[in-house]
């Protein structure tokens, strides 16, 4: 079975780097890494993801408008990577299941990739990781 073909949405770019190594390692398919808001937005409509990393602040743009436009767009999963997962009110509707808060390590990213995998295909038999903040209430 393929792996899942993630975007890295980060405009740092040390931290875009080591998630890319860190999903590589563990066998992810990174097709694309934007720094913006528009290079995300053009790399999902030539590529479609079915996953995405996505930083809320982004220069320029908003993490918020890359969420809610690939989840509703191309159905692909949307995981925030971003220091701003405790304003969970203003995440709503964005389309994305969970949050990774910043600071993290880029090996924390697959495991929560794996987990909104499960939770977007409806098995919630298993919790989010400890380090991952669900927005499902959302």
């Amino acid at each position: 079975m393929a792996q899942a073909r993630v975007l890295i949405v980060e405009d740092d770019i040390l931290i875009a780097l080591d998630v890319e190594q860190s999903l590589l390692e563990a066998g992810f398919d990174v097709c694309g890494v934007a720094s913006s808001e528009a290079e995300a937005l053009e790399l999902a409509e030539r590529l479609r993801p079915d996953m995405a990393v996505v930083d809320i602040t982004l220069g320029p743009g908003d993490g918020r408008v890359v969420a809610r436009t690939l989840s509703g767009a191309y159905a692909t999963k949307v995981l925030f990577a971003t220091g701003q997962c405790d304003e969970v009110e203003g995440l709503k509707g964005t389309g994305a299941i969970a949050c990774l808060p910043k600071p993290y390590a880029a090996h924390l990213v697959p495991p929560a990739l794996a987990a909104i995998e499960r939770l977007a295909a409806g098995d919630t038999s298993e919790a989010l990781p400890d380090h991952v903040v669900s927005l499902a209430a959302a």
